[in-house]
């Protein structure tokens, strides 16, 4: 009969569910650690496999994975708690702490979208890009899998997830539940239709601006009028004028400094050039080392 395991020391954390879900193999099976290292193969003494149970620290992958395997568990859900915990570990050796994120009813735009995803993947014990895009191609009738680039994107907060199975895809990825991916999938809908709402808005804004400053009935800027107003900004153009509220390349009139810039920005207010105040500092420690 299995010998009662010693209670963990700390029972939260990805360390605590591995421990867990080893006991509970061993447990099921109702075997001793002695029967234990002989059914993985004896390659383990009886006592390395209890401490892999431990909770105390955390286990050799391959010891994991020979527990599991004696016991009849999940290899790759075994993996997937041991990836987690190593993550954990690493985490608090840096004292780093998780990303934080909003609830999915709580998500309002894109950017609350973005941080959301990746909290709930650090929270669902920060699974690898290769074994998220592994779980959405084993379930790929429930979603359409993301590229590893796709998720490379999503993690770094360059990108959302563009269509409700790529969002599917995330969140199987992250194990989430079903009941859960459709609360997420409600976020996102919301989160687009308000990026929308906001673009629509902002794009009504910037052409009531142009109106502003254009000379002819079509309120938009002419080529001409456009340089004319950089100019009058202290710069010129070094490339065609190609919108309002698009990147424009310029020189400034004083040092003949490049940056980019929008005319949309210039026409609200002053535009002071970045260039200026480097190349007047050169200058003058040029003339000091002479």
């Amino acid at each position: 009969m299995a010998r009662p395991e010693k209670p963990f020391l700390d029972g939260k954390g990805e360390l605590a569910a591995l421990a867990k879900l080893l006991r509970d193999g061993r447990g099921t099976k109702g075997m001793t650690y002695r029967d234990l290292a002989s059914r993985s193969g004896g390659d383990y003494s009886p006592t390395t496999l209890q401490r892999a149970a431990s909770g105390e620290r955390l286990p050799r992958r391959e010891v994991a994975r020979a527990y599991a395997h004696a016991c009849g568990l999940d290899i790759d859900h075994v993996d997937s708690l041991w990836e987690a915990a190593y993550r954990e570990k690493q985490r608090s050796a840096r004292g780093e702490s998780l990303p934080t994120g909003l609830p999915p009813h709580l998500v309002h735009s894109l950017a609350d979208l973005s941080a959301a995803l990746v909290a709930l993947h650090a929270a669902h014990g920060g699974p690898t890009i290769r074994l998220m895009h592994k779980r959405a191609r084993q379930r790929s009738a429930e979603c359409i899998p993301l590229s590893t680039s796709t998720l490379h994107r999503i993690l770094r907060r360059t990108a959302v997830p563009t269509s409700r199975g790529g969002l599917h895809a995330f969140l199987i990825g992250c194990e989430v539940p079903l009941p859960q991916r459709y609360l997420w999938e409600q976020a996102a809908a919301r989160a687009r239709r308000n990026h929308r709402a906001d673009a629509a808005q902002a794009h009504k804004v910037m052409a009531q601006l142009e109106a502003q400053f254009a000379e002819d009935a079509t309120r938009r800027l002419t080529p001409e009028r456009a340089t004319q107003l950089l100019r009058t900004a202290g710069f010129h153009p070094a490339e065609t004028y190609r919108g309002f509220t698009v990147p424009w390349t310029v020189r400034c009139l004083a040092c003949d400094g490049v940056q980019r810039m929008r005319l949309s920005d210039v026409t609200q207010g002053p535009r002071r050039c970045p260039v200026c105040p480097d190349r007047n500092s050169d200058a003058a420690r040029g003339k000091q080392d002479n």
